[in-house]
């Protein structure tokens, strides 16, 4: 019995890797926003059922979810449950300043996760997921007094690859921490040169930033019973600060003004490889409340993130504090064995609206979307396929800024399972 326990062990987490190997190589939708401080910040990697949800999270739980966004949650998985869970979403965006228009799409894995009871008491998982997404290419000129141009591009991300344990103090009180391991690089790269002039030089500058530290997140979720079958759950979750040792590479160097994408190197300004850098990641906190009744749910979530706090080599980026507010719920119409396929299916709707950490030009970079979901349960089986579908808007037009209108399909498989059970024979 313990060798198929381990082996089990062994092979989710192996499972988790390779489904996982690759996956974050690719970015997110380019966005000219991401040029400012890590870039676009992931939504907390929600899986696919918080997304159809608004993504909810800070007051959630259940036996066959894995709710990263507060570890606590995982105290309630049964002993003897493994689950499995991982999504992918498909995404199309329409650009538009005061003049164009432009669109873009992508497709990629969105997240991967595993989770399991080791007692009574306690439960755990590990999961990987994009923190960070940096990908931009903008240019922008002046005549003052001779005509020059400027292109920005940036590209690359953050990945969390984490460690939740949920523990049972009562049947009422959960408590929770996650350890997080960021990882990845992010690069920007300036180029200023003079296309009416065979004269002037011009330069280039490169800075590859790369992440390799930890941080760790606290939760707590406790159940008030009410009439009825009823339940009001509260959550609350903490974001830890942490102070990050990086490593940077840069590269000055001046070059021919022939174009921005071609470079004849003239002479080398600073060349520094594996240098020093530090990167201050902010607190954050999150409350919510959940009410909840036999097939309905419904419950606000509160997140609010220290970013004016932020800092990476001394520099802030003029980011601000950065807030979000979601609701949402759910709805299973009551069904039996024999019942209908669509009384079966568990519905799912949401709103959000995020105060983002882009402050650019004395405006604020807000969001909002409008979320709804699908859990489809496979026949004679407690897993099940989750589908969730989002409509936003990003930004504004005024004072020359971007406004991205989006469009998110997520399809997320959560598998199921139960093990360590002993057989029996007649």
């Amino acid at each position: 019995m313990k060798i198929n326990k381990l082996n089990k062990i062994l092979l989710s987490v192996a499972l988790l890797f390779m489904v996982t190997y690759g996956v974050f190589a690719q970015a997110d939708v380019s966005s000219p926003y991401s040029r400012f401080g890590l870039g676009v910040i992931s939504q907390g990697g929600s899986s696919t059922l918080q997304q159809g949800m608004g993504g909810l999270g800070n007051a959630i739980y259940g036996g066959s979810m894995l709710n990263k966004t507060n570890p606590a949650s995982y105290a309630a998985m049964d002993t003897l449950t493994f689950l499995f869970d991982a999504g992918f979403y498909m995404k199309k965006v329409t650009y538009r300043t005061d003049r164009l228009t432009e669109k873009g799409s992508n497709s990629s894995f969105d997240y991967a996760s595993v989770g399991f009871g080791l007692t009574n008491w306690w439960k755990t998982g590990l999961g990987i997921v994009p923190a960070t997404n940096k990908d931009y290419d903008a240019l922008i000129g002046d005549v003052n007094p001779v005509s020059y141009k400027q292109s920005f591009e940036g590209g690359g991300g953050i990945n969390e690859l984490y460690w939740a344990n949920g523990f049972k103090v009562t049947d009422r009180l959960f408590l929770g921490v996650t350890g997080s391991f960021l990882f990845g690089s992010i690069s920007d790269e300036t180029t200023i040169y003079f296309p009416d002039s065979t004269l002037m030089t011009a330069g280039r500058s490169t800075m590859t930033t790369h992440v390799r530290n930890f941080k760790f997140d606290l939760g707590a979720i406790y159940t008030a019973k009410l009439r009825g079958n009823a339940s009001l759950i509260f959550g609350l979750t903490y974001h830890m600060p942490s102070d990050m040792k990086c490593n940077r590479d840069l590269f000055i160097r001046s070059i021919t003004s022939y174009s921005t994408t071609t470079e004849i190197p003239i002479d080398t300004l600073k060349y520094e490889k594996n240098g020093d850098a530090k990167l201050k990641y902010p607190q954050g906190f999150g409350v919510g409340v959940t009410y909840k009744k036999e097939r309905f749910m419904l419950g606000i979530d509160f997140n609010w993130d220290n970013w004016k706090g932020f800092s990476m080599n001394g520099i802030n980026d003029s980011l601000q504090n950065s807030w979000n507010i979601a609701a949402g719920g759910s709805y299973k119409p009551k069904s039996t064995s024999i019942s209908r396929y669509y009384t079966k299916i568990t519905y799912r709707f949401g709103i959000h609206y995020d105060q983002t950490y882009f402050r650019i030009y004395d405006t604020s970079i807000n969001r909002f979307g409008v979320t709804a979901g699908l859990n489809l349960p496979m026949p004679r089986s407690r897993s099940s396929f989750n589908i969730a579908f989002e409509v936003g808007k990003m930004g504004t037009t005024d004072n020359g800024l971007v406004s991205q209108t989006y469009f998110n399909v997520s399809i997320g498989m959560s598998i199921h399972d139960t093990w360590f059970v002993k057989r029996k024979y007649m």
